[in-house]
């Protein structure tokens, strides 16, 4: 525990998602930490009181920490990474990248598309019932805060990306301005710009752990955002004929007895 008898954060995640946040978590879970992804159903609504300019970043970072939570990464947290440093200025920062800012592009795109799927609401064309789920529409709500620590209005990033000009241009523009705005802002032995591709032998030298006897983990996220995303399609236009069916059903078992 720290001085204000809150957990401490050792290890910032600091690139955006779609830069192997989920290969990055298993390796630092290997490592001995507790890694924080992704905020937890649980969580959804103080971030998204975050998001909504009702709370501020540092009461989002201070419950991961209270929470035993002792490394961050992806997003928003990665959002967050200079409030992360200022509550805990001996943390070490790892800024995980894609080969480039336009190989970055087509899987941001694909987590997209998964959360556009999340996100419609329901109509009688597309019948979701997702937001009807308190945390997705706090998930919802909270993603606004995604990409404006580049300045960028709230859900220009999550959302706004298509109605520009140059989709793909403007996209790999935004991941540029992330890993530029890291690497001015974390003092330089604080800092490991680290491709997952690299493996162990980097990511353990920087933070002082041994190299595994393990293979380093490599996760495919693209193909399980990919599957999800069919899955969520599947269920959206099937879950009211199949409710029909089996009220239909129980009632004509009632009627027999």
């Amino acid at each position: 525990m720290d001085a204000q008898g809150q957990g401490q954060i050792e290890v910032i995640g600091a690139g955006l998602g779609r830069t192997g946040t989920m290969s990055f978590q298993a390796a630092l879970n290997k490592l001995g930490y507790n890694t924080y992804h992704y905020p937890l159903p649980d969580h959804a609504e103080q971030f998204a009181q975050v998001a909504d300019g009702h709370a501020d970043a540092e009461n989002a970072v201070r419950l991961v920490a209270e929470c035993g939570f002792t490394a961050t990464c992806d997003e928003p947290m990665a959002d967050f990474f200079a409030t992360q440093l200022r509550m805990f200025p001996k943390a070490k920062v790892v800024l995980t990248v894609r080969d480039s800012a336009e190989s970055w592009v087509p899987s941001w795109k694909v987590l997209m598309r998964f959360i556009e799927v999340q996100e419609r609401p329901f109509s009688l064309l597309y019948p979701s019932f997702i937001q009807w789920i308190p945390f997705m529409a706090a998930w919802k709500r909270m993603r606004n805060v995604m990409g404006t620590h580049l300045g960028l209005a709230p859900g220009e990033l999550i959302r706004g990306w298509r109605s520009k000009e140059s989709p793909d241009e403007w996209l790999a523009s935004q991941y540029e301005a992330h890993s530029a705005l890291v690497i001015s802002t974390v003092p330089k032995d604080q800092l490991l710009v680290f491709n997952v591709k690299e493996g162990w032998a980097p990511l353990c030298a920087f933070l002082g752990k041994e190299v595994p006897t393990e293979p380093f983990p490599f996760v495919n996220e693209s193909a399980d955002l990919k599957m999800a995303t069919t899955m969520m399609s599947v269920v959206t236009y099937t879950w009211i004929p199949a409710l029909g069916f089996t009220v239909f059903g129980l009632r004509r078992l009632l009627s027999l007895l």
